[in-house]
């Protein structure tokens, strides 16, 4: 790649190190709290973001039997997931990495020589755009060139300061239309999760609940208005791996071409019905609030409350589940024990009832005189027939097919 001397002076930097890689970051910038006004963003906290992501691109190259990829990091800041990726994965052929920030091109240029990956045989092409205007070009360069000579990317990464509502349409023109990969992460929670209602019906045109089960119902938002992008695009999605963790969602989906599959999808929508006065919780998949709906559990109409539309089938695939999971046991990344945790709960929520119930919540409520702890509680969930797992949205919460009276019974009797 043709290089242009950098004009960042060395004594402005700091050498950090992150997996495998070391990079360059501004002195100031370096405790500072992460917002849009740093010299070139980066978050320390988001190194578990990264870390999935890797992880995520082997396991899917070994899934789908794909290699010689071409990967888009649209919103690269420091270069550290790019080049993070470049160092850890063998499956590279051509990487773009693009920020918006003039600043932040000059810093991923002396980060990749810092690594050595200026004379590689992968193509890096490192750019200053908005990520639309980057991906409408890749689009254009696929449509009027040969398609021989031109394919589409394998993998995007959306990875924005907040929503990343205004870059998926562009994102799915670019990607391929069947086995793409596409990783996108939303940080704006308090939207999704229910604290900015009108935000959310704006930006992800669904409306949110803010309750106990809220950050499994922001990430289903998040999923369904990514699938709705996808049908406008005439594709659909599958979900592989929907990944929270402290102030982020961090979504992975492939790309579905096909019409039959893409029109069956469209049963995945529904709605997430929550009783305000018992706290029941039930999924509709039409019209949510009506004069034939009711609690089913205590019959209330007047208190019922809605969230929705929202993805309302599986958020995980389990096959995906198993091979990151066993990527990440023989890895040596910092964050892997925690990671192994989460990805532990993921599986076992995986096909569960939506929803979750926090236990601490419900013995303040009966006002039980202890808190049983998970295993204790899931065995006698299990034992009288009920399905239970833990959840990777809480560790203080289960998921399980019982209703809320019939866990706060349980509970009771292990009280006693």
């Amino acid at each position: 790649m043709k290089i242009n001397n950098t004009k960042i002076k060395s004594s402005k930097l700091k050498i950090l190190e992150e997996g495998k890689v070391k990079f360059f970051l501004f002195n100031k910038d370096i405790d500072s709290i992460p917002t849009k006004s740093m010299d070139v963003f980066y978050n320390k906290k988001m190194e578990i973001n990264r870390d999935i992501t890797n992880l995520a691109v082997d396991a899917y190259c070994e899934l789908y039997d794909e290699n010689d990829l071409t990967l888009v990091d649209s919103m690269a800041g420091s270069g550290i997931g790019s080049i993070r990726l470049l160092k850890e994965s063998k499956n590279i052929k051509k990487i773009y990495i693009n920020d918006i920030n003039p600043v932040a091109e000059e810093l991923i240029i002396k980060n990749l020589d810092l690594n050595n990956l200026l004379k590689v045989k992968t193509e890096i092409i490192v750019s200053r755009k908005d990520a639309n205007f980057l991906f409408s070009e890749i689009t254009e360069n696929y449509l009027t060139n040969i398609p021989s000579n031109q394919e589409k990317p394998h993998i995007i990464s959306i990875d924005p300061f907040g929503t990343p509502n205004l870059y998926t349409d562009g994102a799915f023109k670019a990607i391929k239309k069947q086995n793409g990969l596409l990783c996108i992460t939303a940080t704006d929670t308090a939207v999704l999760f229910g604290v900015k209602p009108n935000a959310c019906r704006r930006k992800y045109m669904a409306k949110p609940l803010h309750n106990e089960f809220c950050k499994e119902t922001g990430a289903r938002i998040l999923l369904y208005f990514i699938s709705r992008i996808a049908n406008i695009n005439g594709l659909g999605i599958k979900p592989l791996l929907t990944f929270y963790h402290s102030h982020f969602i961090r979504i992975f989906v492939t790309t579905i071409s096909s019409k039959k599959t893409i029109a069956k999808q469209l049963d995945n929508y529904g709605y997430i019905i929550y009783c305000n006065e018992c706290g029941n919780r039930f999924i509709l998949k039409d019209n949510p609030i009506h004069d034939r709906v009711k609690c089913g559990l205590c019959g209330e109409k007047s208190d019922l409350d809605y969230a929705g539309p929202i993805w309302a089938e599986n958020i995980h695939d389990y096959d995906f589940l198993s091979k990151i999971e066993a990527l990440n046991k023989k890895s040596k990344i910092k964050n892997r024990n925690k990671l192994n945790r989460i990805l532990e709960f993921c599986k076992e929520e995986y096909e569960m009832p939506i929803s979750y119930y926090d236990i601490h919540r419900l013995c303040k409520q009966i006002k039980s005189s202890h808190v049983p702890t998970m295993e204790l509680l899931l065995k006698d969930l299990h034992n009288n027939n009920y399905k239970a797992s833990r959840t990777h949205f809480s560790f203080t919460s289960i998921k399980t097919d019982a209703n809320i009276n019939s866990i706060k019974k349980i509970i009771l009797n292990l009280d006693n």
